[in-house]
């Protein structure tokens, strides 16, 4: 053959083919701009320069590894379309002498072509819209950082090495589908494995059942832990019951609808009954990655949304006043009484240097408390090391905090009085109406309060859920807490704290100050009688971190969630085109027949419908049985309790991508008119 004879025909195939080609091309420029973008946000200079920059890096590295595993799956998914759509024109060459050895020539050219276009135009637009994005993502961040345009030697290489051999596996595998048909198989092209389907009973109830498990799983989630121990089986389940149903329980419904008559044979419905229940195999898959995808970015915006409006709520269940300082004791004395002298005396430091420096403070709070994490079992309470905990026990993790009477009825205001033996416990804020209450060979006898009684934020909630809140009659008690606990957790054993929080009226400059000078003179103080350890924590340095985790997170959701609908739309277009080219013979013949074209577009309409939906709305019913296990990963693990703003981020999210998704159809379906017009 003639010198760059397969160079030319690539070429010209893949200007013939534009109309599938093309989105391919755009959608590999945008998968590898949005991989090159991500890449290069986390590997900018000016996230050192931040604060909480660490965690945003984290944040942006884990949406790298997200898009790029994505990029492999679906880059791979639409070209077996590509080829699959192009089986018969490869029969042509095959007929015209063509061996599959030079139809894999071919095929690498037009690879070549590909790559290296998609490359180029990606890797220009990343660079021209990554500026764009990160002052987008600075603004998310709330925050200010002058930065210029970062060009990294890494995320080129990185973006150019890992598509290369995306590229390489996706010419590896079209030529391996060429090689596994037969020459007549190439010819028949799409008309293959057009035989009546048969209804799979047990796929369908396959699908029933792992379905209904997955959102069993999700409904039993009651926090976080049992959330984060079975969401990635529930999703497992819902996934395989998805395209099971959609694999054989549409078939099923299909041929239902063949069965009544008064609906079958009607003009519109029985051309596009009879059409669809041939293709219902080929149609399945793609419905149920539609489905999924869809699921995906419902679940994705509506929870990073929530947790981003919500940020806020979340930094004050954190820190409830904007200083918290805790202080401890180095070695703690055996008798109850000198423990209890010594610790109030260090937890004066703090207190006499505000006062010395006549720093106005406002809400002060002090108390004597202990923090454990422990096992909830039967309304008790068990201290056990976390080396022995099962994967039930997860489920049953919670928090204890133990504060004396003394501080307690100081803090509330109130004189409330202990018997020997007995206890004050809440649960969260709410007073428990159990008569006994336990901590491993503690056991007292519950002092009972009405249930209006509060006791006021700890901070704790945004760790575990539940918070078990003792108040035992005195620092004796609270001491055999902290023995237990030193038992069982030996120098890892959390520390009896002295803890002094307050407010203040600064701005966020002083506050840093204020925080730098309490550093300094805590740490100063090596001449103490006694010697401590000391903890600063504060609103404002908090607000940093917390900008950088759910402000990520947002950005990522939005990231991620553009990169999907990216891929459900082209899915769609894929779809759509593809039934248009099956379905022109078949209603040519129809109009050689006679039939109008209203009755055509009729059913051309009725067809389209019965399926297009179908993918939105058991998307939505995912969604909500998904909505109460991401709420349980939400309120435990990010502290955000707010249930209205939960409910509406799910509302409106579902909302705003039903009327994106029903645009998407309106354009799709007058593409697949066109084509079964022409």
């Amino acid at each position: 053959m003639k010198r760059f004879f397969y160079v030319k025909i690539a070429l010209t195939n893949l200007k013939k083919n534009r109309q599938t080609c093309f989105p391919y091309l755009l959608t590999c420029i945008a998968t590898i701009m949005m991989f090159y973008i991500m890449s290069s946000l986390s590997t900018n200079s000016a996230l050192n320069k931040m604060r909480g920059g660490e965690t945003m890096k984290i944040v942006l590295i884990f949406g790298s590894v997200i898009v790029g595993i994505f990029a492999v799956l679906f880059l791979f998914y639409t070209n077996s379309f590509l080829v699959k759509r192009r089986k018969k024109e490869f029969g042509l060459y095959y007929i015209l002498g063509m061996e599959k050895r030079h139809i894999s020539r071919v095929m690498l050219w037009e690879t070549i072509y590909t790559a290296i276009l998609s490359l180029l135009f990606g890797i220009a637009c990343g660079i021209l819209f990554s500026k764009l994005v990160f002052l987008g993502l600075l603004k998310i961040l709330k925050m200010e950082v002058v930065i210029g345009v970062e060009v990294s030697a890494f995320t080129l290489a990185e973006t150019i090495g890992l598509f290369t051999v995306i590229f390489l596996l996706i010419f590896f595998n079209s030529v391996r589908l060429i090689y596994m048909v037969r020459p007549a198989e190439l010819l028949k092209g799409g008309q293959i494995g057009e035989k009546m389907p048969k209804t799979k009973w047990p796929l369908a109830v396959l699908g029933i059942v792992t379905l209904a498990g997955g959102y069993i799983l999700a409904l039993k989630a009651d926090n976080v832990m049992t959330g984060l121990n079975t969401f990635f089986v529930a999703v497992l389940l819902v996934i395989v019951g998805t395209f099971s149903l959609f694999t054989a329980g549409s078939i099923a419904f299909l041929k239902l609808l063949q069965k009544n008559k008064r609906y079958y044979y009607k003009t519109n419905h029985f051309i596009s009954v009879s059409g669809m229940i041939y293709r219902m195999k080929q149609n399945a898959a793609s419905l149920s990655l539609i489905c999924i995808m869809s699921t995906g970015v419902l679940l994705l915006i509506s929870s990073t949304t929530s947790l981003y409006v919500g940020q806020e709520h979340s930094l004050y269940m954190h820190y409830p006043k904007e200083f918290r300082i805790s202080l401890s004791l180095g070695t703690e004395p055996d008798d109850s009484a000198q423990f209890e002298k010594e610790l109030k005396e260090i937890g004066t430091y703090a207190e006499n240097y505000l006062k010395d420096n006549k720093i106005d403070v406002k809400n002060e709070e002090s108390q004597t408390v202990i923090d454990v994490a422990a096992l909830q079992k039967d309304g008790n309470v068990q201290i056990t090391s976390s080396r022995i905990y099962g994967s039930e026990d997860f489920e049953n993790l919670c928090m204890l905090q133990a504060v004396t009477l003394e501080d307690y009825n100081r803090e509330t205001k109130k004189n409330e009085t202990l018997k020997d033996g007995e206890a004050l416990v809440f649960l969260e804020d709410v007073p428990l109406q159990q008569d006994t209450f336990s901590v491993n060979n503690m056991k007292w006898k519950v002092k009972h309060l009405p249930e209006d009684t509060r006791m006021g934020d700890t901070g704790l909630e945004f760790y575990a859920n539940p918070v078990y809140r003792i108040v035992v009659k005195d620092f004796a008690q609270l001491q055999e807490l902290w023995k237990i606990n030193k038992e069982v957790y030996r120098e890892n054993a959390s520390k009896v704290k002295y803890e002094y929080s307050f407010d203040v009226d600064f701005p966020e400059e002083k506050i840093q100050k204020l925080t730098s000078s309490l550093h300094a003179y805590l740490g100063e103080q090596k001449d103490a009688p006694h010697a401590f350890v000391y903890g600063i924590e504060n609103r404002t340095e908090g607000r940093a971190e917390f900008y950088s985790l759910y402000g990520g997170l947002f950005f990522l959701g939005i990231f991620l969630g553009l990169l999907f609908v990216m891929a459900t739309v082209l899915i769609i277009y894929y779809k759509q085109i593809s039934e248009g080219y099956e379905d022109k013979e078949r209603f040519a013949i129809l109009k050689k027949i006679g039939m109008e074209r209203g009755e055509i577009n009729a059913s051309i309409h009725s067809q389209v419908l019965m399926v297009f939906f179908l993918p939105l709305v058991l998307a939505g019913i995912h969604s909500c049985f998904a909505f109460h296990l991401v709420k349980e990963i939400l309120m435990g693990g990010f502290g955000l309790w707010d249930m209205k703003l939960l409910v509406l981020s799910a509302v409106l999210t579902f909302l705003a991508f039903a009327v994106f998704y029903v645009i998407v159809y309106l354009l799709t379906a007058r593409e697949y008119y066109k084509i079964v017009s022409e």
